[in-house]
């Protein structure tokens, strides 16, 4: 499983290289690799769901540790391009309520500016 990382200052935006399931292994090298951008200063990220097909209770598990960690340091985890399987998971579970989740990343970017510039930080 690989990440493309792009990086904008403080922003990080988070995408699979290819179709992955979230579940079991693959979701803690998830965390792991979540833990290793966010200690690279990634305090504002967006997380592009998009290549995954399916998310079980681990691969959420890596999704809420991460948003926890951010939320702690006046961050945000934002979800984008969210397929149907991951937002029935997200919906069942409630976690929609959690997470903010936006059609696309350039939504999810914009709403990640909002998070900052109500932080008091530049949006630079």
């Amino acid at each position: 499983m690989q990440l493309d990382v792009t990086r904008n200052g403080d922003r990080m935006v988070v995408r699979f290289t290819e179709r992955v399931d979230l579940e079991g292994e693959s979701s803690d090298r998830f965390k792991n690799q979540l833990k290793d951008i966010v200690a690279q200063g990634g305090k504002y990220l967006v997380v592009d769901l998009g290549h995954v097909g399916f998310i079980d209770s681990c691969g959420l598990g890596a999704l809420i540790s991460a948003l926890k960690v951010l939320r702690r340091s006046g961050g945000s985890l934002v979800l984008a391009n969210i397929s149907e399987p991951v937002e029935a998971v997200l919906r069942i579970t409630r976690l929609s309520r959690v997470f903010d989740i936006c059609p696309d990343v350039q939504d999810a970017l914009v709403l990640s500016s909002t998070h900052a510039n109500s932080a008091g930080e530049s949006t630079r």
